[in-house]
């Protein structure tokens, strides 16, 4: 309460119009209705040559949040993920979007086609982690398909056969590495390793998708960026030649193709989605230490007042 009332600008801010003084409005053409925004975090200082776009939940809504690669600072906040009222907000920036040179964000289209119509001139960069863990999904999938089908021959009585035992403990192992296969073998203990080459001799399926997933990894890593384009793109074809032989790697080959130049981007200057995933974890660990969000609008403003 004296925080809110006394202590902060949060009062004198908004009698002054100071606080969410800018708002989108979009006309609904087919009832005529005016929805409207308030931008919690305009700033065009913020703007910068590498920038990181990312969606964020904040209690139980979704807002867009563009931040500065560099110092970290948010330039934008807005209530949407939707691309039209996105667009509009950016708009706000008008010439200081000529600034930005390259973009991180995920895999979402909204992005990606509201920064075609805006920056395009801009080099778009998928977030390397987004995709490794759509990657490391896919072999955690092929672990999961393992362990039902080992389940699938335990006999069906109460009484366990020497043969359920040897099967009960493959499959205890498997639950237990679920994270050792989203890792390089030179991140593994020596116990791990000793749990890891016999499953890969008995399940030479997920042999197949580890090797399939590291093969991967290597070829994603930041050391190939003084290799020629070319040279990278006919490598990744033979990866997705090596892919497609694992049926669960066929909708991971169709999502990397489809956004294929913009993954290669990423060998330009090496940038991530890093500090915007961290600036959300801050932003988490903030909620937490206010104990939710009582009062959303007062958290908004010292949201804004803190990272932007």
């Amino acid at each position: 309460h004296w925080y809110k009332n006394h202590l902060s600008d949060y009062q004198t801010d908004k009698e002054q119009k100071k606080w969410c003084s800018e708002h989108i409005k979009l006309v609904d053409k087919s009832t005529g209705a005016v929805t409207e925004k308030p931008l919690y975090v305009c700033k065009a200082e913020n703007i910068g040559s590498d920038m990181s776009i990312d969606d964020k939940a904040i209690g139980h809504d979704g807002f867009t949040i563009l931040s500065n690669n560099e110092t970290g600072k948010i330039a934008l906040m807005v209530e949407s993920c939707k691309a039209e009222y996105v667009e509009q907000a950016l708009k706000h920036f008008g010439t200081d979007l000529n600034k930005i040179q390259h973009i991180s964000m995920d895999m979402s289209a909204t992005y990606a086609l509201v920064f075609n119509h805006l920056v395009p001139k801009a080099a778009q960069i998928v977030d390397k982690f987004h995709v490794m863990k759509y990657v490391y999904q896919t072999v955690c999938d092929v672990r999961s398909k393992t362990v039902k089908s080992l389940q699938s021959q335990l006999s069906k009585g109460k009484k366990r056969t020497p043969q359920d035992k040897q099967l009960l403990l493959q499959i205890e192992q498997l639950r237990r590495v679920s994270h050792a296969v989203t890792q390089s073998k030179d991140k593994w203990s020596k116990e791990t390793e000793e749990i890891m080459n016999p499953l890969f001799k008995t399940n030479n399926e997920l042999k197949m998708a580890y090797e399939i997933s590291q093969k991967f990894k290597q070829w994603y890593n930041y050391q190939n960026r003084l290799t020629p384009i070319e040279q990278l793109v006919k490598n990744l074809e033979n990866w997705y030649e090596e892919a497609v032989v694992l049926d669960e790697f066929k909708s991971v080959v169709k999502m990397i193709r489809k956004h294929q130049s913009q993954i290669i981007n990423f060998f330009k200057n090496g940038m991530t989605n890093a500090k915007a995933e961290r600036l959300n974890g801050k932003i988490e660990r903030f909620v937490s230490a206010n104990y939710g969000l009582k009062d959303k609008d007062f958290f908004l403003y010292r949201t804004a007042n803190y990272f932007s």
